[in-house]
C-alpha cells in the first residue's frame, strides 16, 4: 500500500525487512505494480487406506505375559504383574 512501512509490514507478517523488499522488488515492474497472481483455490485430493496385513508374531512371549488382540489387529502386551483394572480397561477399550 502507498505509505507503508516496510518495518511495519515485516513486523506484521512476521519476517524480516530483507524478505519485504524482496516481495517488493519482485512486484514492482518499472514503478507500476504488477498484478498479483492468482492463487489455487483449496483441493481435495483423493487418498485410499489400505489396511495393513495381518503378520502373526512368531516371537514366544514370556512368562506370565499377556496379549490382546483387538478386531482391527492391533495388540497389547501386559507383562506381570497385571493389575486386574488395568486389564478390566484394557479389555472394555476392545469392545
Amino acid at each position: 500500500m502507498p505509505g507503508a512501512s516496510v518495518l511495519e509490514v515485516a513486523r506484521r507478517h512476521r519476517v524480516c525487512t530483507s524478505l519485504v523488499y524482496r516481495w517488493r522488488r519482485t512486484l514492482l515492474r518499472d514503478g507500476v505494480a504488477s498484478e498479483a497472481l492468482p492463487l489455487p483455490g483449496p483441493a481435495f485430493i483423493p487418498v485410499e487406506v489400505a489396511g495393513a496385513p495381518m503378520v502373526p508374531h512368531s516371537e514366544p512371549l514370556g512368562p506370565g505375559v499377556v496379549e490382546v488382540v483387538g478386531p482391527a489387529g492391533q495388540r497389547i502386551r501386559l507383562a506381570p504383574p497385571i493389575d486386574a483394572r488395568v486389564l478390566k480397561t484394557v479389555l472394555a477399550g476392545f469392545a
